[in-house]
């Protein structure tokens, strides 16, 4: 993994981290993984070499099954964001209100995540960090 390491921060929301990540399998294991180095990486097409997020098990581009794991800088433009005014969930109580950033990654993907810093922008540039929760795992969030 030789891209630069994200910058880690603690989550200023609260709670517990399994209510607010999903389950690994052995299949998202290299992703999380990485995420706990500090490194975003995704599966990345053997044929077309397309990068691709969510995991899947054939590209959605040229339906090959063959594919590796690519490491990302986390750079990216923000494609659509949306504010929230009220708290779906306990652990965001503290950071209301917060925006949400649906971001086109440089290297193609689309991910979604807290904007930690800055103030929302169709097009404008962001940056993925980390945030550690007090129980343990790591959430991607931007900073404009």
């Amino acid at each position: 993994m030789g891209a630069s390491v994200l910058e880690l921060r603690d989550f200023p929301g609260g709670g517990d981290p399994a209510r607010l990540l999903p389950a690994q399998s052995a299949e998202s294991a290299p992703f999380w993984n990485a995420l706990a180095q500090g490194h975003l990486m995704v599966q990345a097409c053997d044929r077309c070499e397309r990068a691709r997020h969510p995991i899947a098990p054939i590209c959605p581009y040229c339906a090959d099954a063959s594919f590796g794991w690519r490491t990302l800088s986390g750079a990216g433009v923000v494609h659509s964001w949306a504010r929230y005014h009220r708290s779906y969930l306990p652990e965001f109580e503290p950071l209301i209100p917060y925006v949400v950033l649906c971001v086109s990654l440089d290297e193609g993907p689309r991910m979604f995540g807290r904007l930690a810093r800055g103030e929302p922008a169709i097009d404008g540039r962001v940056q993925a960090v980390l945030e550690r929760f007090a129980g343990g795992g790591c959430a991607i969030a931007f900073d404009g």
